[in-house]
C-alpha cells in the first residue's frame, strides 16, 4: 500500500481528505502540521506522493517545497489563491498538479488525481519528436506523471518500437517530422489492429483547422499547440488516462455483473433481446437460442397464469414489478429467481421495452419446498394447503371464476395393503398422485397429498361443467391405471371415491377452509355409501 504525505495547518483540511482516502483504503495516509513534522516523517517513510500547502507556520518562505525536492517526493499543492505570483513561486520544482483548497469539490479532484497516478504509475508512454529538447522537456514532464517515457526521432522508429512493445500505452508525436509526417503516424498506427485503439496525442506549432480535422477523422485523440504548456500536456494525458480507466472500470465492473447476475431486456412483446452470461448459465441455454425468443422459453408449466397476467398489466403502465417466479431450464428441472422487471423508457416518456434484474433464490425455495411437499408422491402436502388454500378462493372470486374443491380417497386402501403389502401400497399412492398431476395439469391446479390415501384438489375454472368433466376424467384415469386390488369390487382395480365442493360466483370469499373441508369430506363419504369409485357433487 502507498504511503501518502498530507500536509496542512488547517486541521479541517486534514480532516476532510484523510476521510476521502480512508473511504476507499488504498493508500496508507500520514499527517502533519509544521516543517518539523515532515522532515521527521521523511526520514522514516518512503512516500508515493505528499500533498502539501505552500506554508506552514515554521516554513513562510518556501521551505516546505524545497524539502518534497530534495527529498525527490512528488507533490500536488493545494492553494486557497492560484494567481501569477503563485505560479512563479512553484515553477520548476516537483509539482504534480496544483488544486484550489477552499472547495470539497477541489478535495474530491486530489482524491481522484491521487487515484489516478497510482493507475499510471510506470505506464509506458512514446514521444515521437525530432527535436531532442522539445523531447526532453516532454519527457521531464510526463515522469513527474510517474509514466515511463521513450522518445525516439521519427516515425519509422516510432512504428518499430511499437512493434517491439506491445506495452506501449499512449504516443505523443509532433506533427512535423522527417520521413512520415504526425497524419501518416497516426494512420499507419491506427491501421495496424495491435495498436488501433492506443491513445494519440498530435503536437504541432501550425494552428491549422483543416489539419485537426484531417488527424480527427484519421484516428487522432488530441491536439496541442507549440509551444507547449506544460500543464495543459499534463491536463490532457490526465484527462486521457482517466477515461481509460473509467472505461476499464466500467467494462471490469460490466464482466463481473455479466457473469453473476441474472439480466434480460427485452422488446415492447417480450422478445428478448439482451442476456447476461448468468442468465445462460442458469437456464442451460446458449445466447444464441435466447436472443430473439419470447420469455416464455423459461416459463415454467407450474406458476399460475394469473401471474404473469398481473406481470403484464404492472410493467404496461410504466410500473416496477417484483416478485417470485419458478423458471424452466433447457433441461428440464428448474430454478427460482426473485426478479425486478421494469420498463425501458425513451425521451418522449413511451415504453421501448422492459429490463429484469433477477437474483436466484432456488436454495431458499428447495428448502421451503422441502417443507410444503410430501416426501412420497412430491404432491404439496396439507401444510400448504392450509397456508394457500385460502387465497386460492379470493383469487378465483377475484379473476371471476367457480372455485372447487374435490377431496378423494382410495377405496379399500387398507385392504389393498393387508393383500400386497405397503411398498406396493406406496407404489399405488404413488401413481394416483401421477395420474393426478396429468390430469389436473393447469397452471392454476394444485394437487395435494392430505393423509394416508385422501388426496386434494384446488380449482379453478370459468364454468362448473369444466370442472364436472375435469373431476370426472380424474375418476376415471385413475380407473384406467388398471392396478390389481381383488379386495375392491366390483372392478378388482385401484379406484377412488370423490366428494367436490363447487363453489360458483357470489359472495362465497369469505368461506372458511375448514368448512370446504369439512363438505368436501361429508361428499367423500357419500360417495363411499354409494357404492365408491362415485363422485358426489354439492354447489354453494
Amino acid at each position: 500500500m502507498k504511503k501518502i504525505l498530507l500536509v496542512d495547518n488547517s486541521k479541517l483540511i486534514i480532516n476532510v481528505l484523510e476521510e476521502l482516502f480512508l473511504e476507499k483504503n488504498n493508500f496508507e495516509i500520514y499527517k502533519a502540521k509544521t516543517l518539523n513534522e515532515v522532515e521527521q516523517l521523511i526520514l522514516s517513510n518512503n512516500f508515493f506522493i505528499a500533498i502539501s500547502n505552500l506554508v506552514l507556520p515554521d516554513a513562510l518562505n518556501g521551505e516546505l517545497l524545497d524539502t518534497f525536492k530534495n527529498a525527490n517526493i512528488p507533490t500536488i499543492v493545494l492553494s486557497s489563491k492560484i494567481d501569477d505570483s503563485f505560479m512563479s513561486n512553484i515553477d520548476n520544482l516537483n509539482i504534480i498538479d496544483y488544486v484550489s483548497k477552499d472547495s470539497i469539490h477541489g478535495l474530491e479532484n486530489v482524491y481522484d488525481l491521487a487515484e489516478l497516478l497510482l493507475y499510471i504509475k510506470d505506464t509506458k508512454v512514446l514521444v515521437v519528436e525530432d527535436s531532442n529538447v522539445v523531447a526532453q522537456q516532454i519527457k521531464a514532464t510526463l515522469e513527474t506523471l510517474f509514466l515511463k517515457v521513450k522518445t525516439v526521432p521519427n516515425g519509422d522508429e516510432a512504428l518499430n518500437e511499437l512493434k517491439n512493445n506491445k506495452d506501449i500505452s499512449m504516443v505523443i508525436s509532433d506533427y512535423n517530422m522527417p520521413k512520415m509526417n504526425g497524419l501518416e503516424l497516426t494512420r499507419a498506427i491506427r491501421k495496424d489492429k495491435t495498436t488501433s485503439s492506443l491513445p494519440i496525442v498530435i503536437i504541432s506549432s501550425d494552428n491549422n483547422p483543416q489539419q485537426r480535422i484531417k488527424l480527427f477523422k484519421n484516428g487522432a485523440n488530441d491536439y496541442l499547440n507549440k509551444p507547449i504548456l506544460e500543464e495543459e500536456l499534463k491536463s490532457k494525458v490526465l484527462d486521457t488516462f482517466s477515461n481509460i480507466k473509467k472505461i476499464e472500470d466500467i467494462q471490469s465492473f460490466n464482466k463481473i455483473f455479466d457473469e453473476n447476475i441474472i439480466t434480460s431486456s427485452t422488446d415492447i412483446k417480450g422478445n428478448i433481446q439482451t442476456v447476461s452470461k448468468a442468465f445462460c448459465k442458469i437456464s442451460g441455454y446458449e445466447k444464441e437460442e435466447l436472443i430473439g425468443k419470447s420469455h416464455n422459453i423459461v416459463r415454467h408449466p407450474d406458476m399460475p397464469k394469473c401471474l404473469y397476467e398481473e406481470l403484464w398489466n404492472t410493467i404496461t403502465k410504466g410500473q416496477t414489478w417484483k416478485g417470485e417466479i419458478k423458471n424452466l431450464k433447457k433441461d428440464g428441472t428448474y430454478y427460482w429467481v426473485k426478479a425486478v422487471i421494469e420498463p425501458k423508457f425513451n425521451r418522449n416518456g413511451d415504453i421501448t421495452g422492459y429490463f429484469a434484474i433477477r437474483e436466484d433464490i432456488s436454495d431458499k425455495k428447495r428448502i421451503y419446498e422441502l417443507s410444503i411437499t410430501d416426501g412420497l408422491t412430491s404432491l404439496y402436502n396439507r401444510r400448504y394447503f392450509n397456508d394457500t388454500a385460502h387465497n386460492f378462493i379470493l383469487e378465483s372470486v377475484r379473476n371471476n371464476n367457480t372455485f372447487a374443491f374435490i377431496l378423494l380417497d382410495i377405496d379399500n386402501f387398507k385392504k389393498y395393503n393387508d393383500t400386497y403389502g405397503h411398498q406396493d401400497g406406496d407404489d399405488v399412492l404413488i401413481k394416483v398422485a401421477n395420474s393426478l398431476k396429468t390430469t389436473f395439469k393447469r397452471g392454476d391446479d394444485q394437487v395435494f397429498r392430505l393423509g394416508g390415501e385422501e388426496f386434494g384438489v384446488l380449482i379453478s375454472s370459468k364454468t362448473k361443467l369444466n370442472i364436472m368433466d375435469l373431476v370426472e376424467e380424474a375418476r376415471l384415469n385413475i380407473e384406467k391405471l388398471n392396478i390389481k386390488h381383488e379386495k375392491n369390487t366390483p372392478l378388482s382395480v385401484v379406484t377412488a371415491s370423490f366428494g367436490t365442493l363447487i363453489i360458483s360466483l357470489g359472495n362465497n370469499e369469505n368461506i372458511k377452509v375448514e368448512d370446504i373441508y369439512k363438505k368436501a369430506d361429508e361428499q367423500l363419504y357419500k360417495a363411499k355409501e354409494n357404492g365408491r369409485n362415485k363422485i358426489e357433487y354439492l354447489e354453494l
